[in-house]
Protein backbone atom coordinates (compact mmCIF):
# COMPACT_ATOMS: atom_id res chain seq x y z
CA UNK A 1 0.00 0.00 0.00
CA UNK A 2 2.23 2.89 -1.23
CA UNK A 3 1.30 6.18 0.55
CA UNK A 4 -1.29 8.06 -1.04
CA UNK A 5 -0.05 11.94 -1.53
CA UNK A 6 -3.34 13.51 -2.56
CA UNK A 7 -6.44 12.62 -0.51
CA UNK A 8 -9.99 12.40 -1.87
CA UNK A 9 -12.96 14.30 -1.10
CA UNK A 10 -14.61 11.35 -0.01
CA UNK A 11 -14.45 7.57 0.23
CA UNK A 12 -16.01 4.23 0.08
CA UNK A 13 -17.92 3.18 3.71
CA UNK A 14 -20.13 0.28 5.28
CA UNK A 15 -22.99 2.64 6.34
CA UNK A 16 -25.71 1.17 8.76
CA UNK A 17 -29.09 3.40 8.10
CA UNK A 18 -31.59 1.64 10.06
CA UNK A 19 -32.10 -1.77 10.61
CA UNK A 20 -32.00 -4.07 7.61
CA UNK A 21 -30.98 -1.37 5.99
CA UNK A 22 -26.55 -1.49 4.93
CA UNK A 23 -25.15 0.29 2.26
CA UNK A 24 -21.85 0.45 0.53
CA UNK A 25 -21.60 4.25 -0.14
CA UNK A 26 -19.51 7.11 -0.69
CA UNK A 27 -18.65 9.35 2.64
CA UNK A 28 -17.05 12.65 3.25
CA UNK A 29 -13.40 12.80 4.55
CA UNK A 30 -12.69 15.35 6.36
CA UNK A 31 -9.50 17.23 6.94
CA UNK A 32 -7.55 15.18 9.86
CA UNK A 33 -7.12 17.23 12.72
CA UNK A 34 -3.95 17.52 14.05
CA UNK A 35 -3.14 14.97 15.81
CA UNK A 36 -5.05 12.22 13.90
CA UNK A 37 -3.23 10.66 11.52
CA UNK A 38 -5.15 9.31 7.92
CA UNK A 39 -4.87 5.48 7.66
CA UNK A 40 -5.57 3.91 4.54
CA UNK A 41 -7.64 0.50 5.75
CA UNK A 42 -6.54 -3.12 4.31
CA UNK A 43 -8.87 -5.42 6.64
CA UNK A 44 -11.53 -5.38 8.68
CA UNK A 45 -13.91 -7.77 10.88
CA UNK A 46 -17.35 -8.03 11.12
CA UNK A 47 -18.20 -8.31 14.41
CA UNK A 48 -21.43 -8.96 16.33
CA UNK A 49 -21.67 -5.67 16.99
CA UNK A 50 -21.64 -4.64 13.53
CA UNK A 51 -24.10 -7.26 12.57
CA UNK A 52 -26.63 -6.10 15.18
CA UNK A 53 -26.57 -2.42 14.01
CA UNK A 54 -27.59 -3.96 10.31
CA UNK A 55 -30.19 -6.64 11.33
CA UNK A 56 -31.90 -4.28 14.86
CA UNK A 57 -30.82 -1.00 14.11
CA UNK A 58 -29.68 -1.02 17.84
CA UNK A 59 -26.94 -3.33 20.22
CA UNK A 60 -28.87 -3.34 23.40
CA UNK A 61 -29.45 0.54 24.51
CA UNK A 62 -27.39 1.37 21.81
CA UNK A 63 -29.86 2.75 19.20
CA UNK A 64 -29.17 4.04 15.52
CA UNK A 65 -30.37 7.74 15.55
CA UNK A 66 -29.09 8.77 12.43
CA UNK A 67 -26.68 6.43 9.40
CA UNK A 68 -23.17 5.48 10.72
CA UNK A 69 -19.92 3.83 9.07
CA UNK A 70 -19.72 0.25 10.93
CA UNK A 71 -16.37 -1.31 12.17
CA UNK A 72 -13.82 -1.36 14.34
CA UNK A 73 -11.72 -4.30 14.13
CA UNK A 74 -9.27 -3.22 11.41
CA UNK A 75 -5.58 -2.94 10.03
CA UNK A 76 -4.44 -0.40 7.87
CA UNK A 77 -1.34 1.67 7.18
CA UNK A 78 -0.33 5.46 8.01
CA UNK A 79 -0.65 7.20 4.69
CA UNK A 80 -0.41 10.87 6.39
CA UNK A 81 0.84 11.22 9.33
CA UNK A 82 -0.16 13.74 12.44
CA UNK A 83 0.12 17.02 11.58
CA UNK A 84 1.45 17.61 15.44
CA UNK A 85 4.13 15.12 15.10
CA UNK A 86 2.71 12.38 17.40
CA UNK A 87 2.37 8.70 16.14
CA UNK A 88 3.49 6.82 13.87
CA UNK A 89 5.42 7.63 10.44
CA UNK A 90 3.44 7.63 7.15
CA UNK A 91 3.87 3.88 6.00
CA UNK A 92 3.60 2.42 9.09
CA UNK A 93 1.17 -0.69 9.48
CA UNK A 94 -1.23 -0.02 11.98
CA UNK A 95 -3.45 -1.78 14.50
CA UNK A 96 -6.04 0.29 15.76
CA UNK A 97 -7.47 0.35 19.69
CA UNK A 98 -11.04 1.64 19.06
CA UNK A 99 -11.83 3.20 22.52
CA UNK A 100 -11.61 6.80 23.80
CA UNK A 101 -11.97 7.29 27.27
CA UNK A 102 -13.78 10.14 28.43
CA UNK A 103 -12.18 13.44 29.25
CA UNK A 104 -11.36 13.97 32.93
CA UNK A 105 -10.59 10.39 33.98
CA UNK A 106 -13.69 10.59 35.96
CA UNK A 107 -15.70 7.50 37.60
CA UNK A 108 -12.43 4.53 36.30
CA UNK A 109 -9.71 3.99 38.61
CA UNK A 110 -6.89 5.69 36.74
CA UNK A 111 -4.81 2.49 35.25
CA UNK A 112 -8.47 1.48 33.78
CA UNK A 113 -9.22 3.75 31.28
CA UNK A 114 -10.88 1.31 29.63
CA UNK A 115 -14.28 1.20 32.41
CA UNK A 116 -14.67 5.15 31.60
CA UNK A 117 -18.39 5.37 31.79
CA UNK A 118 -18.59 8.03 28.86
CA UNK A 119 -15.45 6.22 27.13
CA UNK A 120 -16.83 6.16 23.02
CA UNK A 121 -16.19 3.46 20.05
CA UNK A 122 -15.79 3.50 16.81
CA UNK A 123 -18.82 2.32 15.14
CA UNK A 124 -21.02 2.89 18.37
CA UNK A 125 -24.53 4.46 18.77
CA UNK A 126 -24.15 5.05 22.35
CA UNK A 127 -23.92 8.47 22.57
CA UNK A 128 -25.57 10.85 20.02
CA UNK A 129 -23.76 11.97 18.11
CA UNK A 130 -22.87 8.43 16.94
CA UNK A 131 -18.85 8.02 16.53
CA UNK A 132 -18.39 6.29 13.32
CA UNK A 133 -16.67 3.49 12.94
CA UNK A 134 -13.49 2.45 10.20
CA UNK A 135 -14.97 0.54 7.59
CA UNK A 136 -14.07 2.72 4.84
CA UNK A 137 -11.08 3.05 2.34
CA UNK A 138 -9.67 5.99 4.54
CA UNK A 139 -10.29 7.05 8.02
CA UNK A 140 -8.93 9.74 10.01
CA UNK A 141 -8.13 8.18 13.24
CA UNK A 142 -6.21 9.84 16.72
CA UNK A 143 -2.82 9.01 16.45
CA UNK A 144 -2.90 7.73 20.49
CA UNK A 145 -4.96 4.72 18.83
CA UNK A 146 -2.61 3.90 16.62
CA UNK A 147 -0.27 0.49 17.33
CA UNK A 148 2.54 0.07 14.96
CA UNK A 149 2.62 -3.65 13.65
CA UNK A 150 6.13 -5.49 13.97
CA UNK A 151 7.56 -6.21 10.36
CA UNK A 152 7.31 -10.11 10.29
CA UNK A 153 3.17 -9.55 11.34
CA UNK A 154 1.16 -10.10 7.83
CA UNK A 155 -2.19 -7.33 7.52
CA UNK A 156 -4.37 -10.16 7.17
CA UNK A 157 -3.60 -11.81 10.49
CA UNK A 158 -3.44 -8.68 12.18
CA UNK A 159 -7.09 -8.00 11.51
CA UNK A 160 -7.58 -10.14 14.43
CA UNK A 161 -6.04 -8.18 16.89
CA UNK A 162 -9.27 -6.46 18.69
CA UNK A 163 -10.93 -9.60 18.97
CA UNK A 164 -7.73 -11.39 20.19
CA UNK A 165 -8.16 -8.47 22.67
CA UNK A 166 -10.81 -8.86 24.12
CA UNK A 167 -10.60 -12.38 24.77
CA UNK A 168 -6.60 -12.02 26.05
CA UNK A 169 -8.72 -9.12 28.50
CA UNK A 170 -11.23 -11.84 29.75
CA UNK A 171 -8.94 -14.45 30.20
CA UNK A 172 -6.11 -12.16 32.60
CA UNK A 173 -9.75 -11.04 34.08
CA UNK A 174 -10.41 -14.56 35.44
CA UNK A 175 -6.86 -15.41 36.79
CA UNK A 176 -5.05 -18.23 36.93
CA UNK A 177 -6.49 -20.25 34.28
CA UNK A 178 -2.83 -20.63 32.65
CA UNK A 179 -2.61 -24.45 31.39
CA UNK A 180 -5.83 -25.20 32.91
CA UNK A 181 -8.92 -26.63 31.29
CA UNK A 182 -11.70 -23.79 31.54
CA UNK A 183 -14.96 -23.33 29.93
CA UNK A 184 -15.48 -20.37 27.66
CA UNK A 185 -19.03 -18.48 27.96
CA UNK A 186 -19.12 -16.19 25.59
CA UNK A 187 -20.81 -13.51 27.59
CA UNK A 188 -19.29 -10.93 29.25
CA UNK A 189 -19.60 -10.68 32.54
CA UNK A 190 -19.11 -7.19 34.29
CA UNK A 191 -18.80 -7.92 37.48
CA UNK A 192 -15.43 -8.24 37.80
CA UNK A 193 -15.06 -4.91 35.81
CA UNK A 194 -14.29 -6.80 32.88
CA UNK A 195 -15.97 -4.74 30.19
CA UNK A 196 -13.87 -3.46 26.75
CA UNK A 197 -10.03 -3.88 26.99
CA UNK A 198 -6.99 -1.88 27.79
CA UNK A 199 -3.23 -2.45 27.01
CA UNK A 200 -3.87 -5.69 26.15
CA UNK A 201 -4.01 -4.85 22.42
CA UNK A 202 0.39 -4.65 23.46
CA UNK A 203 0.43 -8.22 24.74
CA UNK A 204 -1.78 -9.07 22.01
CA UNK A 205 0.74 -7.57 19.31
CA UNK A 206 4.32 -8.99 21.11
CA UNK A 207 2.23 -12.84 21.05
CA UNK A 208 0.94 -12.76 17.47
CA UNK A 209 5.07 -11.27 16.39
CA UNK A 210 6.74 -14.04 18.46
CA UNK A 211 4.64 -17.16 17.01
CA UNK A 212 3.15 -17.30 20.43
CA UNK A 213 -0.18 -17.10 19.21
CA UNK A 214 -2.07 -18.35 16.35
CA UNK A 215 -5.72 -16.81 15.26
CA UNK A 216 -5.40 -16.97 11.66
CA UNK A 217 -7.18 -19.83 11.02
CA UNK A 218 -10.66 -18.23 12.52
CA UNK A 219 -10.66 -16.80 9.57
CA UNK A 220 -13.15 -18.39 7.08
CA UNK A 221 -14.09 -15.85 4.52
CA UNK A 222 -13.21 -12.93 2.85
CA UNK A 223 -14.86 -10.57 0.63
CA UNK A 224 -14.19 -7.73 -1.55
CA UNK A 225 -15.91 -4.59 -0.60
CA UNK A 226 -18.36 -4.32 -3.07
CA UNK A 227 -19.21 -8.26 -2.07
CA UNK A 228 -19.83 -5.85 1.52
CA UNK A 229 -23.30 -6.65 1.79
CA UNK A 230 -22.69 -10.89 0.91
CA UNK A 231 -20.07 -10.66 3.66
CA UNK A 232 -22.97 -9.74 6.31
CA UNK A 233 -25.22 -11.99 5.11
CA UNK A 234 -22.08 -14.88 6.11
CA UNK A 235 -20.71 -12.97 9.01
CA UNK A 236 -24.79 -13.44 10.11
CA UNK A 237 -24.89 -17.26 9.64
CA UNK A 238 -22.30 -18.15 12.64
CA UNK A 239 -22.90 -22.15 11.81
CA UNK A 240 -21.18 -21.89 8.97
CA UNK A 241 -18.75 -18.78 9.40
CA UNK A 242 -16.11 -17.91 12.06
CA UNK A 243 -14.89 -14.43 11.53
CA UNK A 244 -15.42 -12.85 8.10
CA UNK A 245 -12.76 -9.75 7.14
CA UNK A 246 -13.69 -6.95 4.07
CA UNK A 247 -10.49 -6.73 2.19
CA UNK A 248 -10.35 -2.76 1.50
CA UNK A 249 -7.70 -2.98 -0.62
CA UNK A 250 -9.72 -3.95 -3.20
CA UNK A 251 -10.98 -0.38 -3.66
CA UNK A 252 -9.65 1.21 -7.20
CA UNK A 253 -8.70 5.07 -7.29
Amino acid sequence: MPPVTELPASTPAVVAHAAGDLRIEDVPLAAPATDEAVVEVAYGGICGSDLHYWIHGAVGESVLKAPMVLGHEIVGVVTRSAADGSGPAAGTAVAVHPATPAPGAAKHPEDRPNLSPGCTYLGSAARFPHTDGAFSRFVNLPSRMLRPLPGNLDLRTAALIEPASVAWHAVGRAGGVAGKTALAITRELELLGSFRFNDEIDDVIRALADGTLHIAPVITHEFTLDRGLEAFEVARNSAESGKVLLDFRSVDG
